[in-house]
């Protein structure tokens, strides 16, 4: 508690205390009045130093031993008065100090305070001291100590009669008897509350104390007591011992934990105390009769062998107690740290089992538990609703192939985060799965639902910058609303994946709250019908006139697949080629399409039709596949096509796969005579860096641009800039989904090669394509 050289100079202190002491004893020694003024000096200044000392242990103090330290001061104060009230009568009134009562009083309230300190102390480390074993050893020791106090102080004092003074210094043994047990208490049971110096330092100092009134009382008994006599040396050292004591106490949290040789120590001390007191009054009893009985020094050396073994095997049974409790403490550790590994285990996994891996957002089932408990704790008349937002990437898939799953990856944790950081944290977001996010909004009208999806829209628009690749993805998004749409999170999340389907097929980009007009087909059941579809021969091709804007005639046909159900009629594309990109049945039909395409031309060359370009779309995942050049190999030599006749249409997806196997397989197919197309041009991500690498022979303008051309003079300017740059790279350009003379009128001017649409033509089926292509053919 005190800096080190606070413990240096109270050391210096005493030492040249102890020496002005005894030089002014010596120099002094014949003068009594000297003598007697020098030591009430002292003594008066060895108490106030160490009152100080020990008050300010107890203002610094905050331990459990804080009115332990005051009490003690206190003492030492009482013994202050009563040195005070003696001088006063001594000295100043003439008075013999010796005979009177209050000083004694103040004198004897020293021990009195110290009992106090000490009955505090042992409340304090009461649950160490409420044993058999303590009990037994400490009326044994008091035992003892009460004999011999009784024999030399107390039985004489009593005797002595006609002064009252006596009665008072019956006090003192009596209050030593009581200290005693105290420090018998301390030695035991205080370890948890003093460390070893402050410790040993009170013990020595209370014991001093006790020695000091047991010559006091003694002395007095024999009347040789005097002034000056050993004892006032004695009582000075005392309170010497416990201002160090306060010197060197610590709190308990710098208290060090005892080694095994020091608890091996005090288990001795401890053990041989009561046995020590037994010995000593042996020796007394046998002082007094062995010469009339001898026989008793045998029973006392027999007396004393049981002592010693009865010791010995105690200090062997706490060694064996105490190696015990620290095997229990290793093994409370051990199980503590492995239950904290446990407990961080479950933490990890249920951290894992309700979060995303790659987003780190929270993931279906944790969305489904909070939207249970939300719908569980709705109220029945409140006008607010329950929002489910389910959430699809457009395209994403595209730019998961074409740059790898680590691009994917991060795109996913960016749209994740700015979704999180464009809504409050009561509105929760989540990963579904794949590329779909769910929004749950707690407490909200249709209109503050609208005005979210809105916002969500305008965040995810922006560019990503993606370990420098800039993206762009869209966010398709369907809304399903409790209790109007269902009372599940399976309902809502189905009712809100039918919403969202419904933006895809209007053309992505943009929100839909679900109703039931939206309720369609179920994916597993229309997949099935189209495996069948594909069996029992329900798929046709229809053919789309592509036209010369030099000549107004027919310079090609695009090939387009159609699905006629015959308890339903024609599907929908929009409704079963994203089913069969996403089931895989995408090959087979690629397939079938691209034989029928091959077939047919074939069939219009032998019936005498001029030789005319017909244009099969290949999918992406058609175009990836290792095996792709051996298929359309096999293809042209099952039909005798002629490849000249046909022109594959790529995408700009397929474009952005890996340059060297893109440009590999394009070339390939150039080699065997096809043409090769580009459709949906200025939709994708194509870089123009790689686009005078590849053997395309037309550019298709996306039909996006052209139906937009009276409104946007961006989508001007952008058609004109792909017709320039076409022609520059030597490509014709094909402009897709013209549908009014303008359009025309304007491709024309800009020098667009040819144009598709329905304003020459529908897509047909093969009978009305083969009418149309006669009537070209007898103009001709």
């Amino acid at each position: 508690m005190y800096a080190l050289k606070n413990k240096k100079f109270a050391y210096l202190f005493i030492a040249f205390f102890i020496i002005s002491n005894f030089l002014w004893n010596y120099f002094f020694q014949h003068k009594q009045a000297f003598l007697d003024w020098g030591g009430v000096t002292f003594q008066t200044i060895a108490c106030l130093t160490s009152f100080g000392w020990l008050f300010a242990t107890y203002k610094n103090d905050d331990g459990k031993a804080k009115k332990f330290w005051l009490y003690l001061g206190l003492g030492i104060l009482s013994y202050i008065i009563g040195i005070l009230i003696w001088v006063f009568y001594e000295f100043i009134l003439g008075v013999h100090g010796d005979t009177l009562l209050l000083p004694k009083i103040f004198w004897i309230g020293q021990n009195g305070f110290y009992f106090v300190a000490l009955l505090y102390m042992m409340n304090v480390v009461k649950s160490k001291l409420l044993t058999i074993r303590f009990s037994f050893d400490m009326l044994i020791i008091m035992a003892v100590a009460t004999t011999f106090n009784w024999v030399f102080i107390i039985a004489p004092l009593l005797k002595m009669k006609g002064n009252p003074f006596h009665l008072v210094e019956l006090m003192y043994p009596i209050l030593d008897l009581g200290v005693l047990g105290g420090v018998i208490s301390l030695l035991i049971a205080s370890n948890t509350v003093f460390n070893k110096k402050t410790l040993y330092l009170l013990i020595v100092g209370l014991l001093v104390q006790i020695l000091a009134d047991t010559l006091f009382s003694y002395l007095s008994v024999k009347n040789l007591y005097t002034v000056g006599s050993i004892s006032e040396p004695l009582w000075i050292l005392s309170l010497f011992f416990l201002a160090l004591a306060g010197i060197y106490h610590e709190t308990p949290s710098q208290v060090k934990h005892k080694n095994d040789s020091q608890i091996e120590n005090r288990f001795f001390v401890r053990h041989s105390l009561p046995y020590a007191g037994v010995v000593l009054l042996s020796l007394y009893v046998i002082s007094q009769i062995y010469h009339t009985a001898p026989v008793v020094v045998g029973l006392f050396l027999t007396i004393l062998l049981v002592v010693l073994r009865q010791l010995f095997t105690l200090l062997e049974n706490d060694k064996l107690v105490s190696e015990l409790n620290d095997l229990n403490e290793q093994l409370e550790v051990k199980v503590k740290e492995r239950t904290d590994r446990l407990v961080e285990t479950i933490n990890q996994m249920e951290y894992l089992a309700y979060h995303d891996v790659v987003t780190g957002l929270p993931n279906r089932r944790f969305i489904e538990k909070r939207l249970s408990r939300a719908i569980s704790n709705h109220h029945v008349r409140s006008k607010k609703k329950i929002a489910f937002l389910l959430l699809d990437l457009d395209r994403f898939k595209h730019i998961n192939d074409s740059l790898g799953h680590s691009y994917g990856d991060l795109l996913l944790k960016e749209v994740g985060d700015r979704l999180t950081s464009s809504l409050k944290p009561s509105e929760l977001v989540c990963r579904i799965g794949g590329d779909e996010y769910g929004i749950l909004l707690e407490n909200k009208n249709e209109i503050q639902i609208e005005k979210i999806a809105e916002n969500i829209l305008t965040v995810l628009r922006k560019t990503y910058d993606i370990r420098g690749e800039e993206l762009y993805v869209t966010p398709s998004i369907g809304v399903s609303i409790f209790p109007e749409h269902g009372n599940s999170f399976e309902s809502l999340l189905m009712k809100a994946d039918t919403a969202m389907y419904k933006v895809k097929e209007a053309g992505k980009n943009h929100y839909k709250i679900y109703h039931a007009e939206m309720d369609i087909e179920p994916q597993v059941t229309m997949e099935n019908a189209l495996r069948k579809g594909i069996e029992r021969n329900e798929l046709e091709l229809y053919y789309q006139p592509q036209v010369s804007l030099e000549n107004n005639k027919i310079v090609g046909v695009e090939a387009l697949l159609r699905w006629i159900r015959p308890d339903q009629g024609m599907v929908p594309p929009c409704e079963f080629i994203p089913l069969a990109e996403e089931t895989g049945l995408i090959l087979p039909l690629g397939e079938w399409v691209l034989k029928e395409a091959c077939l047919q031309s074939v069939k219009w060359g032998e019936q005498g039709i001029l030789p005319i370009r017909i244009a099969v779309n290949i999918s992406a995942i058609q175009f990836q596949q290792n095996n792709f050049i051996e298929k359309v190999t096999e293809t042209l030599f099952e039909t005798k096509a002629n490849p000249e006749n046909i022109e594959l249409e790529i995408t700009e997806s397929v474009a952005m796969g890996s340059i060297e196997e893109t440009l590999s397989k394009l070339q390939s197919l150039k080699e065997m005579g096809f043409h090769i197309a580009m459709d949906d041009f200025g939709t994708g991500y194509s870089s123009l860096q790689y686009l005078n690498q590849y053997p395309i022979d037309h550019l298709k303008i996306d039909r996006s641009f052209i139906s937009s051309l009276h409104t946007s003079e961006k989508n001007v300017a952008i058609v004109k800039l792909i017709v320039l740059m076409a022609k520059g790279l030597n490509y014709k350009v094909i402009a897709e989904g013209v549908e009014d003379d303008s359009q025309k009128l304007f491709l024309r001017s800009i020098e667009c090669d040819e144009y598709q649409g329905y304003l020459f033509s529908p897509p047909l089926n093969r009978l009305d394509t083969e009418v149309l292509l006669q009537k070209q053919l007898t103009k001709k």
